[in-house]
């Protein structure tokens, strides 16, 4: 399931809020934004099977709420990144990152601290 940046948006404002959201509500944090592009949006991410939604009485109205929790879909994309980039290796990910200079001293450390843990966890 691949989400588009302008969908992501949307699922972010659903992940934070916690609960279902009608169209009306979740356009008020996108004031530029008409209701047809939230509506289209919300049909793709239904198509996606990252949405559920059920319709509100006669107004048409519906709820929306995220089908995938915002973990879920972290977990799914970072797999699909590390087979699709680095051949399913977790050490080619992290001696990428560790290449390209993008850790600082602290982020090695709290990355030891967290491989230590979950080495902990496998005896």
């Amino acid at each position: 399931m691949q989400i588009t940046k302008a969908e992501m948006e949307i699922m972010q404002v659903l992940w934070k809020s916690g609960r279902r959201m009608t169209t009306n509500e979740i356009m008020e944090y996108f004031p530029d934004k008409n209701k047809t592009t939230i509506l289209t949006l919300a049909g793709r991410l239904l198509d996606k099977g990252a949405l559920q939604s059920v319709k509100r009485g006669r107004s048409h109205a519906h709820e929306y709420w995220a089908a995938i929790s915002e973990e879920d879909y972290r977990k799914i994309q970072t797999k699909s990144f590390l087979f699709s980039i680095h051949n399913g290796s977790a050490k080619s990910l992290i001696s990428s990152l560790f290449q390209a200079e993008n850790l600082t001293k602290k982020d090695i450390e709290e990355l030891r601290e967290f491989i230590n843990s979950e080495a902990d966890s496998y005896d």
